[in-house]
């Protein structure tokens, strides 16, 4: 089997992660980027706090490269340790189980108890 082969003009760059949104809707990518902006650089919450916090939604989203970015950013613009990385997500893991231990026990209630 021969590989199929494109000429340059029917070729296409891949769009990259970071850029697919400005790509597809730039308009709302730059409103994007100013909300991010906004929400990281105003507030009364420290930096780090905000980082940790966003570990743990990109924990709870199974988001992967999320959680990737938020570690590397945590280990090299906050110097958070290991210990305050796993205990964030350990916690964002225990709300995320009480929360489904509440809905587990509606679920009881209403059909099987």
């Amino acid at each position: 089997m021969t590989a199929r082969k494109h000429s340059p003009a029917t070729q296409q760059k891949p769009i990259q992660q970071k850029q697919w949104m400005e790509h597809a809707w730039p308009e709302a990518h730059q409103q994007f980027r100013e909300l991010y902006e906004l929400v990281q650089n105003k507030g009364v919450l420290e930096p780090k706090t905000k980082a940790l916090i966003g570990l743990a939604a990109a924990s709870l989203q199974r988001c992967k490269h999320c959680v990737s970015s938020k570690v590397d950013q945590l280990k090299n613009d906050h110097n958070a340790t290991d210990q305050e990385i796993a205990e964030t997500m350990m916690i964002a893991s225990l709300s995320a189980a009480g929360t489904n231990l509440a809905w587990a026990k509606e679920v009881f209630e209403e059909k099987l108890g």
